[in-house]
């Protein structure tokens, strides 16, 4: 029996789960920045195995019960282009691909438009 103030087990386990989905959500949503993947690159995280491994485990965000959380949805396109293309992983590396996304992206969302017919 739990001590008076301290969780139970049940308790630990489903504010754990709320704190997992809120760190993944936000880390998830970080890869639709440029500059953080910038970052990464010169970390060299895009090298370690067991990095790649966990974007590939973040994939689960794609299908729609989650996907409908994310406020930068164009984390997910980011995402792919990790998981699939190594070149894409390698200019990160260099300043002037990571202005050049940011440019890309800005232009999308310029002009996007969410009624084609508009």
């Amino acid at each position: 029996q739990a001590n008076v103030g301290e969780k139970s087990d049940a308790e630990t386990v489903e504010n754990s789960s709320i704190s997992r989905f809120e760190v993944e959500l936000e880390f998830i949503q970080c890869l639709s920045s440029p500059e953080y993947l910038h970052y990464l690159a010169q970390q060299r995280y895009f090298e370690d195995p067991t990095f790649l491994s966990y974007l590939q485990y973040l994939t689960y965000w794609k299908q729609p019960k989650y996907a409908k959380f994310l406020l930068y949805p164009h984390c997910l396109y980011m995402l792919d282009a990790l998981l699939t293309n190594k070149e894409f992983r390698n200019e990160l590396l260099m300043e002037s691909f990571r202005d050049f996304v940011h440019q890309q992206q800005f232009n999308h969302w310029q002009h996007f438009r969410r009624d084609p017919l508009s």
